[in-house]
């Protein structure tokens, strides 16, 4: 056309083409977008799923372990009361005994926030979502956990070398608990003057109940980012 001295309507000719092709691009890259977009919601909704579903099972443990962390505490006053006013020891007495030692332990699943790390904590589109989800797994589950092991040396360094100067602790399939102290009549008595065993006693009730104010609160923040979730979520 140019040989033909018809430069302007080649001019037009090749403005249109380039402009085509300058739509062709934008239209594959806004597709190109429209389809990362597309695959990173699928990634953050399966992740979403992934953690929703340990939280779930971490709720019904932690609360699991405060129920646990009641019959602790109950059952170590009770053997408090029963040193003060019985003289011979009874199967309630060492059933209790048993309990008041127990030590439950929280742990977590982290299958579905490993999962996010490894994709990125970015993909969580949401930003009260985002900070909630790591304020629970960098903060609130490490914050519980110090508070469970400083109640394992405390019990370990502590407790229950005071308890197995009186008690044996034997298997039985009998309670809940699957095992029972075992006392003398002769150290029973000496057990009932023994001022030191019931601060020992009383050491390992209030950290019990120290932990288990701190379950209860990490369980309120567990239920919390499940329905923060599900909001998330909506029906999916």
């Amino acid at each position: 056309m140019a040989d033909d001295n018809k430069p302007m309507k080649y001019a037009r000719y090749a403005i249109g083409e380039i402009v085509l092709v300058v739509i062709g691009i934008l239209i594959a890259l806004q597709i190109n977008t429209w389809n990362e977009e597309r695959k990173t919601k699928i990634i953050e909704i399966k992740t979403l799923k992934e953690i929703r579903a340990n939280l779930k099972l971490d709720l019904v443990e932690i609360n699991s372990d405060i129920a646990i962390m009641d019959s602790i505490s109950n059952d170590g006053e009770a053997v408090i009361d029963y040193l003060k006013t019985r003289n011979e020891p009874s199967t309630s007495f060492k059933y209790d005994v048993q309990v008041s030692r127990v030590n439950p332990h929280f742990d977590p699943n982290r299958g579905g926030y490993s999962l996010l790390n490894s994709k990125g904590i970015d993909i969580i589109s949401n930003d009260s979502l985002r900070g909630s989800i790591s304020k629970l797994y960098e903060s609130s589950y490490p914050y519980y956990a110090k508070y469970e092991n400083e109640r394992i040396l405390k019990l370990n360094m502590i407790i229950l070398p005071k308890y197995v100067d009186y008690f044996s602790f034997q298997m039985t399939g009998k309670n809940f608990f699957k095992s029972i102290a075992e006392i003398s009549q002769k150290d029973f008595l000496e057990l009932k003057n023994d001022a030191s065993f019931m601060h020992v006693l009383n050491l390992a009730i209030n950290e019990n109940k120290m932990v288990q104010d701190r379950a209860q609160r990490t369980a309120g923040y567990i239920n919390d980012l499940i329905n923060q979730i599900d909001e998330e979520l909506g029906d999916d």
